[in-house]
């Protein structure tokens, strides 16, 4: 009989604290079940097993992230959301960085509801991109651009290469102003999708 007070949500925020605690990597089944007091047994009246709670762990960082962008970019535009949003994105994975982790396993799990959780997110950053263009190519594009600019600068941050006298916070400013900019002049080429489909595969 399950413990009484224990459910699926407690489970996971549990684990979500452990993951801060000790490391995605150190998540196991049995320290969670300690955690809980529970015989790790128990556990799988909640959950089905370790990778369905790493896809629970994934779906809960990544609508805290969510949150936290959305509410960065609401009554803001253009240039102004992009950069607010970047500081809300920073600031999620300087506060979980181990959750953050957990997001990085996604497109490994083949979850439906992940995937619908993710074009969520997403909807957020195409509306202040589609403020720059109508072509959905286009916005696409430059939401994969401005991504790769903030996984890796914090995750270049995160290993420590920026450890120096000079601000990471200027260093990111500076990057994300120099897309904005461009963004602005029209300046950021495209491929054409003839382009692409003339290209090596290998080279895609």
């Amino acid at each position: 009989m399950p413990r009484q007070g224990l459910n699926t949500e407690t489970v996971v925020k549990t684990a979500a604290l452990l993951v801060e605690e000790n490391g995605y990597e150190n998540l196991t089944l049995h320290k969670l079940a300690s955690k809980l007091n529970v015989k790790p047994a128990s556990l799988y009246t909640h959950i089905k097993g370790i990778d369905e709670l790493y896809v629970f762990l994934a779906n809960l960082a990544l609508n805290q992230l969510g949150a936290m962008i959305s509410d960065a970019a609401e009554g803001k535009k253009r240039g102004d959301a992009l950069r607010a949003v970047s500081v809300a994105y920073c600031n999620y994975v300087t506060q979980n960085p181990e959750m953050y982790q957990m997001i990085m396993k996604i497109p490994h799990t083949n979850s439906e509801e992940l995937i619908k959780t993710g074009r969520i997110v997403k909807s957020v950053l195409f509306q202040i991109l589609s403020q720059y263009t109508t072509d959905n190519a286009k916005i696409i594009f430059y939401s994969r651009y401005y991504h790769s600019i903030l996984h890796g600068f914090v995750s270049l941050n995160r290993a420590g290469f920026f450890h120096d006298t000079f601000s990471t916070d200027a260093s990111l400013w500076n990057i994300i102003d120099n897309f904005i900019e461009q963004l602005e002049k029209g300046e950021i080429s495209v491929y054409e999708k003839q382009q692409l489909q003339n290209r090596n595969p290998a080279e895609r």
